[in-house]
């Protein structure tokens, strides 16, 4: 009969909880952005270790965290427009 691990890939779950957060602090996004990066690197290093349990939880941290990260540079590129089109009115349709 086999033995069942049942040790918690922690690495898997902070990842998860990362990227999770990363999601709701978007509009923060340097914030956004380095907790996606973390979420992303933890996801990796869970999916790699050698506790195979929560790969699943570690797989969902890597791409919740990817999303995160395009979020978070869609937030940035968003501000440019606006403070392009603030600092010059003529583009922005005002006289």
């Amino acid at each position: 009969m086999q033995e069942i691990d049942k040790r918690t890939n922690w690495l898997a779950i902070w990842s998860l909880i990362l990227s999770i957060l990363s999601l709701v602090c978007c509009c923060v996004w340097w914030l956004s952005l380095m907790v996606a990066v973390a979420g992303i690197i933890l996801g990796i290093l869970g999916f790699r270790s050698d506790n195979p349990n929560q790969e699943d939880a570690a797989i969902a941290g890597i791409i919740v965290g990817s999303v995160g990260a395009i979020m978070a540079i869609a937030v940035v590129v968003m501000q440019i427009f606006i403070y392009a089109n603030v600092s010059n009115p003529t583009t922005a349709g005002l006289f």
